[in-house]
């Protein structure tokens, strides 16, 4: 749902539930945006991971693969801009600026995929993320300036 929150801190996270989960929270500095959705994660996340959203209803998020994101189930993605314990409440990036985990020699501007290793998207082709673009073309494996122009998804094949 789309709530009218003021002041949210999207780098916070809790142990106990403090808005609706799945609501979604706009930042924006005037020049860049995010569109930040509130989660439960069914795992330990780490910052910048990529990760998929329960289409359950229940909005809780674990680590995004090649495994648990086959390009034959469309699901959705978010990034993790901090940390999150596993059981633990917070934010993660659904659409617009953020910073992701890239794996080496990414390139810039064209299309990314899930990888094998957790959190880490790349170029070579697996199961597409839609939509989702690398800022500046980077050497080795790190965490990177992304965007993403919709609603981060996986795309069926």
């Amino acid at each position: 749902s789309n709530q009218a929150y003021a002041g949210i801190d999207v780098t916070a996270t809790t142990t106990s539930q403090q808005f609706n989960l799945g609501d979604y929270y706009r930042v924006s500095d005037g020049t860049a945006f995010a569109l930040y959705q509130y989660v439960k994660a069914s795992a330990a996340i780490a910052q910048y991971n990529y990760v998929k959203v329960s289409a359950d209803g229940l909005f809780t998020v674990s680590q995004l693969t090649t495994t648990t994101n086959p390009s034959t189930e469309p699901a959705q993605v978010g990034c993790a801009q901090v940390a999150i314990a596993s059981g633990s409440y917070g934010w993660v990036v659904r659409e617009g600026y953020h910073t992701g985990l890239f794996a080496a020699s990414c390139v810039q501007d064209v299309k990314i995929f899930t990888t094998a290793t957790v959190g880490v998207v790349d170029d070579a082709s697996t199961t597409l993320i839609n939509g989702l673009k690398l800022i500046t073309t980077i050497t080795g494996a790190s965490s990177a300036p992304a965007f993403e122009c919709t609603k981060m998804v996986t795309v069926v094949a």
